[in-house]
């Protein structure tokens, strides 16, 4: 390193070596250190240069946040996709006919055997799945089913049948413009049991 080198450092402030860096600058080095990672062995230092960390406190980064956050938000409720999660997976399917489809997102414990009872409802109400997506992260699985909306089908029940699974913890029909399915929200609440 040349002995006027000068190190930026805005990303992680264990990058760093402090304590080397410390020994370099006593032993005559002549750069600075500029970082917004405040480190008590450098803070005072008079060839370091510690700025505040607001990367995401600034009006435009939350802004922003607030903007992504809503947007995430929206897509949920629109198209039952997860995406910048921290509890639940991300989850993503291809854009469906509305018009020709119902999408059903289904939040079960992530245990073995709650999928194959999630589809044989499917099966015993000669239901053709058009595409789904199982997805967990640790306890939680998640499910997004699209199936073919049809007239002779009673929705309410499939719904009710889906969530009372004793594994299933909600489900949610996402209709485009029609509300079948209960509300399109139901609960299987372990002491009140299921409610939509």
């Amino acid at each position: 390193m040349k002995s006027d080198a000068s190190i930026l450092n805005f990303a992680r402030g264990e990058l760093v070596d402090s304590e080397a860096l410390k020994a370099l600058f006593d032993a005559g080095h002549k750069g600075k250190y500029v970082t917004d990672f405040p480190e008590d062995l450098l803070w005072d230092h008079d060839q370091a240069i510690v700025i505040p960390h607001l990367g995401a406190s600034t009006e435009e980064a939350e802004d922003a946040a607030a903007a992504m956050a809503a947007e995430t938000i929206m897509r949920f409720l629109t198209t039952g996709e997860i995406v910048n999660s921290v509890n639940f997976p991300t989850t993503l399917l291809e854009t469906r006919d509305t018009q020709t489809s119902v999408r059903i997102g289904i939040v079960n414990q992530n245990v073995s055997g709650s999928l194959a009872q999630i589809l044989a409802v499917f099966g015993d109400k000669d239901l053709n799945i058009l595409q789904q997506v199982n997805k967990s992260r640790g306890d939680i699985a998640y499910n997004v089913v699209d199936v073919e909306l049809r007239d002779d089908v009673d929705w309410p029940m499939v719904q009710k049948d889906l969530t009372t699974i004793p594994e299933v913890i909600s489900s949610r029909f996402i209709l485009g413009e029609t509300p079948l399915g209960g509300y399109g929200y139901a609960v299987n609440h372990p002491e009140k049991g299921y409610s939509v």
